[in-house]
């Protein structure tokens, strides 16, 4: 996927007396809500399954089949409150995201600079310091990568006092978020793999009657999965209308349909992932 940057339309957007960009990017920043509302369904059946694959790694070969130990960086495996290394990341990113999205909106949208100064600094005290980069996990340090780059933005950005250097650092922070979808957007197969673990290892296993069930049930997580990534491309692609509007250069042959038929639309998708997550 062609990478996107919004800087230019968060500058349009903060510029003097302009208002250009700003429609879409309330659209943009809708759409993404919709990613938003169906990362549940998801990402907690995911982590689901990803717990018990690793417990089953963790306990693989000790005396009487369980682990007489529990390692500290182990504590989230076993925790049925908390997630795992690979599900806490693609969550993180997820609602990191959104976040800042609001910050950039209420900028676009002209509001106190000290509201936004202070929201920036409550997201990065929250975690935009999250590591969990001495894990193995490859698919987990890619995202955290990106997201430690986007805390330190905003932590510079939360402690400047003039409008116009805060506007710069926001611009740097906006460019991140089409980088860090895009590394979720890159680690689909491994949360394919992570979603259906546990039916994957059943259909090794399986009579002939039972396997046509079990790949059903795959081919619903898989494309529950799907809608979900997809959703997170739309709302790149919403992204993309807010940057072309901005810069007063939107191409008309590329332009999504309008703000109400696209939201009216996310939200159905966000609906079905819904539907099919209550089927597994």
């Amino acid at each position: 996927m062609v990478k996107r940057s919004i800087g230019a339309a968060v500058f349009a957007l903060a510029g003097c007396g302009t208002t250009a960009g700003v429609q879409e990017f309330q659209t943009y920043a809708t759409a993404f809500s919709s990613v938003v509302e169906a990362s549940d369904s998801v990402l907690n059946e995911m982590a689901a399954e990803e717990r018990v694959k690793r417990i089953r790694v963790i306990d693989a070969g000790a005396a009487g089949g369980i682990s007489d130990t529990l390692e500290r960086k182990d504590i989230p495996i076993f925790a049925p409150s908390a997630d795992p290394p690979f599900v806490a990341s693609m969550r993180f990113a997820v609602h990191s995201v959104a976040d800042l999205n609001d910050i950039l909106l209420a900028y676009a949208e002209g509001r106190a600079l000290d509201g936004l100064k202070a929201d920036a600094a409550g997201l990065q005290e929250a975690g935009l310091g999250f590591r969990v980069t001495d894990v193995a996990d490859p698919a987990a340090k890619a995202i955290n990568a990106e997201l430690e780059i986007l805390g330190e933005v905003l932590g510079f950005a939360s402690g400047i006092g003039s409008r116009e250097a805060f506007r710069t650092e926001l611009i740097k922070a906006a460019d991140q978020i089409n980088t860090v979808l895009d590394v979720v957007l890159g680690q689909s197969t491994t949360a394919y793999r992570t979603l259906t673990s546990s039916e994957f290892r059943a259909l090794r296993g399986s009579t002939a009657a039972q396997a046509d069930q079990i790949r059903q049930d795959i081919a619903t997580e898989r494309e529950m999965l799907s809608e979900w990534l997809y959703l997170i491309e739309l709302s790149q692609d919403a992204l993309n209308q807010a940057v072309a509007a901005a810069s007063s250069k939107p191409d008309q042959n590329t332009r999504l349909v309008e703000a109400a038929v696209l939201t009216g639309d996310l939200r159905a998708r966000a609906d079905r992932i819904k539907r099919l997550a209550a089927q597994n």
